[in-house]
């Protein structure tokens, strides 16, 4: 009997291990911005190639041309983490809609097919993330990603999620090839996608003041 006890224990200790290895993510951690930018040489690179690759996703020129100091920034450089203060800068999640992304699933094997991959799904569904941002229930973060700004339906969740996951993958592989940080890649396409934005849709600005970023409506 007490073979049989234990016995039980031990597959039922296995199989949770063998769960717990299959279980799907539902949620990526992003990191706090850790950026010590000049826009010059690799990060004006950076900047140039995601606002040629912005042009694909949205299908039209930018509206107008965004540069450090119109979101709070130094001319030429981008407050770290911590700040000018050393207060460190919050946390937020992107929801991946319960999958894993395919970058942390096994290494990509052409990054360029993957990528071109990603930037026709963000074209694909462009018209509908422009919708969600004009309606004000989405914002763009400076972290690169979309974060809810009203009540999202089960749907526009769902849009919501895979455009996040879309553009984590990408970030990782634009990091790669360019030998920077995900941090440079996804603050290079938050700038660009200010070129696109409408006015009145929420995007985020640095407060050197209190060291933190801060919502606001898209005014030019």
């Amino acid at each position: 009997m007490r073979r049989m006890q234990m016995g039980a224990v031990m597959v039922a200790i296995t199989w949770a291990a063998f769960s717990g290895c299959l279980q799907t993510k539902s949620e990526v951690d992003v990191k706090p911005v850790d950026i010590n930018l000049n826009i010059t040489g690799r990060l004006e690179l950076v900047i140039t190639d995601a606002r040629r690759e912005e042009q694909k996703i949205t299908g039209s020129a930018p509206k107008r041309t965004v540069r450090p100091e119109d979101i709070g920034l130094p001319a030429g450089s981008a407050p770290t983490s911590r700040g000018e203060t050393g207060t460190r800068l919050a946390k937020g999640r992107v929801q991946t809609a319960g999958l894993m992304l395919v970058a942390q699933i096994y290494p990509v094997a052409d990054s360029a097919n993957r990528k071109d991959q990603l930037i026709h799904q963000m074209s694909s569904r462009h018209q509908q993330i422009a919708s969600l941002l004009d309606s004000q229930l989405v914002g763009e973060q400076h972290n690169g990603y979309l974060a809810a700004r009203g009540r999202l339906s089960a749907q526009q969740q769902t849009l919501m999620d895979a455009e996040n996951a879309d553009r984590a993958e990408l970030y990782k592989i634009e990091a790669a090839e360019k030998g920077t940080s995900v941090d440079q890649v996804a603050l290079a396409y938050y700038m660009a996608r200010l070129e696109h934005v409408n006015k009145g849709n929420w995007v985020e600005r640095y407060d050197k003041a209190t060291a933190t970023w801060n919502w606001f409506q898209w005014d030019r």
